[in-house]
């Protein structure tokens, strides 16, 4: 076998199907939009070449960089607390028992499999000003001066955007740092015992640093996740009120839908694809730089 996958021939029979998939479904489109993006186009035909016009606009917009904005905020708080949260969720599952356990992986992933309408409809109506779940609580416990239209409020509509998405996600997130920590070998665990060392020990000393391909894979999809966030911006705000929540997918689908400016929504799919690959490229460059193998 291992004559077989040092074989070069081999390895791109094997990577061919792979491959050409991604350069059909990935590579190729970005050509077409690459192109759009120096025509003014409305999504019919092309109105003419425009060189960098496009691009110029786009980088002169307010709106463009308030939506960037915005988008690093969600970026931020998935990263700094959601996988966190996260983390601290499955070390906890780590310690309980099966039946318990299985629970709560129930519960984990169940909101992750659900529609982001249903998702983004129940936050909705739990952000509700008047009769919403969120300022029930604040008002029950005489917290009335913080019961807000969160929605509308321009200084918490992004943050409440965020928690809606997280929620959803969270969860699914804590049960792939779990599967992470069940493919550490015992023989650590039980060194670290013999050692003394108790639970928030043990999870600084050990777990966590033997986790690092798994946080560095979290930390990739969580970041790309969130700079791709559009359904549920769409669907609780519409980017509102005015274009304090908008996003940059959602700034994107507004000049191309809403504008009709192709020519520049095909500008802004660019400039996010570069925005996405120099954060992975820090990720791969400082994150879990070597690889753990047990």
């Amino acid at each position: 076998m291992n004559k077989i996958f040092g074989n070069k021939v081999a390895i791109f029979i094997f990577a061919f199907p792979t491959l050409l998939l991604f350069t059909a479904f990935v590579i190729y489109p970005i050509f077409p939009e690459l192109i759009i993006s120096f025509q003014k186009n409305d999504g019919f035909k092309n109105l003419g070449y425009v060189g960098f016009e496009n691009y110029s606009n786009v980088l002169r917009d307010t709106v463009f960089w308030e939506s960037n904005l915005n988008t690093f905020i969600m970026v931020l708080i998935s990263t700094l607390v959601g996988l966190p949260i996260s983390l601290t969720l499955a070390l906890i599952m780590d310690t309980l028992s099966d039946s318990t356990r299985r629970f709560f992986k129930f519960g984990s992933v169940f909101p992750a499999v659900l529609s982001v309408t249903v998702i983004a409809q129940m936050w909705v109506a739990i952000y509700e000003p008047n009769w919403g779940l969120m300022n029930s609580i604040l008002r029950s416990i005489g917290l009335n001066k913080i019961a807000l239209a969160w929605l509308s409020d321009e200084r918490t509509v992004v943050l409440a955007i965020t928690a809606a998405f997280l929620w959803q996600y969270i969860g699914l997130n804590a049960l792939l740092f779990f599967t992470g920590i069940k493919a550490i070998p015992k023989t650590y665990y039980e060194a670290a015992l013999i050692d003394g060392a108790g639970f928030i020990r043990t999870s600084i000393k050990v777990t966590i640093p033997l986790l690092r391909e798994t946080i560095k894979y979290l930390l990739t999809i969580s970041i790309l996740g969130c700079m791709a966030q559009f359904a549920h911006v769409r669907i609780m705000t519409a980017g509102g009120p005015g274009s304090t929540s908008r996003t940059v997918i959602y700034h994107l689908y507004f000049k191309a839908f809403s504008a009709s400016d192709f020519g520049q929504a095909c500008a802004i799919a660019i400039i996010f694809i570069i925005e996405c690959l120099i954060l992975t490229f820090f990720i791969n460059r400082f994150v879990a730089r070597e690889k753990i193998e047990f």
